[in-house]
């Protein structure tokens, strides 16, 4: 709230003063919200297609019987219709849209003020594309890594990450499994690399393919280790797995979601090992309906912040 008053004190005051400019003013931010909510069909192209790659493969690796293509055509867990239904308003932009409304578009203010305020561009110091590419990536990874671990670690913000650690289930599209306050937060912290170091257009691109598809694969069947790739390089199937399961000794491992670089150096990446179940000891969520599991979580983090008592064994859940 003090970054929006700073950042728009001078617009204020005019309004304030002025009826006709808070008109305006109000106008301008309304119609900025109102332009998530455009549809396009190449976004929904790009997000379809990564997708249709994601099953494609996890198909051939696991077979027809265990991937979570034939689950998604028989659609009779509770769990799964949750992730299908936050696929869908991915994919036709009216995610983004309800984040921001049902956060009262503190975020999405903010995430404008800063990159306005702070474009610092020092990607273009960097001559390579590739190593560009690299740089970012790094840089980006690392914010990730603590954006994920403070997730786990701050009690109020585990009360809204632990919706998506809500699946019992893996399946592909359980990476879309994010509520809208989440969203939000990550949204606001992970533009952070590219008000830094700005990015080419085509780099983007490239980046966000490799990202999303590989986001897909380690919540798919798929329960390969990658080998020394996985270990070393790129974070693996079973490596995330691992960090969804349900068993305490998993806890606070893996938290890297791209390049297992940053687990590696903090000490938090946990070799392959058996993974009985994903998910909540005490779970909530994927019983009373989509609406409910939203309620659940605004709930809790209210909670949270003001210390009311949290109806879960906090002590397994704060992790």
């Amino acid at each position: 709230m003090a970054i929006f008053v700073y950042h728009f004190w001078e617009q204020l005051v005019t309004a304030w003063n002025d009826p006709e400019s808070l008109r305006a003013f109000i106008s301008k931010r309304f119609s900025n919200v109102l332009a998530l909510l455009n549809f396009n069909w190449k976004h929904l192209f790009t997000d379809v297609s990564i997708v249709a790659v994601a099953l494609a493969i996890e198909t051939i690796w696991v077979g027809w019987e265990n991937c979570s293509l034939i689950k998604l055509l028989h659609l009779k867990n509770k769990s799964l219709k949750i992730d299908v239904f936050f696929f869908v308003l991915a994919i036709t932009n009216s995610f983004k849209f309800l984040s921001v409304v049902l956060t009262f578009g503190i975020a999405y203010l903010a995430f404008g003020i800063v990159g306005d305020s702070l474009q610092m561009n020092l990607g273009s110091y960097i001559h390579w594309p590739w190593l560009q590419f690299i740089v970012v990536a790094l840089y980006s990874e690392l914010i990730a890594y603590w954006i994920h671990r403070f997730a786990h670690s701050v009690k109020w913000w585990w009360m809204v990450h632990r919706f998506h650690h809500s699946a019992n289930e893996m399946g592909t599209l359980t990476y879309y499994r994010v509520h809208f306050i989440e969203d939000q937060l990550n949204t606001f912290f992970k533009v952070i690399p590219f008000i830094v170091f700005g990015m080419p257009l085509e780099s983007y691109v490239i980046y966000y393919f490799i990202t999303e598809l590989h986001n897909l694969l380690i919540h798919s069947e798929i329960k390969s280790d990658w080998g020394w790739f996985g270990r070393y390089v790129l974070v693996s199937p079973m490596a995330h797995r691992i960090h969804h399961s349900a068993d305490a000794a998993h806890y606070n491992y893996n938290f890297s979601n791209f390049l297992t670089i940053w687990d590696r150096l903090m000490g938090t990446f946990k070799e392959n090992t058996v993974v009985e179940k994903v998910g909540l000891t005490e779970n909530p969520y994927n019983q009373k309906g989509i609406f409910s599991d939203l309620w659940t979580t605004y709930k809790d983090l209210m909670g949270a912040i003001f210390e009311r008592k949290i109806p879960t064994d906090d002590a397994d859940q704060h992790r």
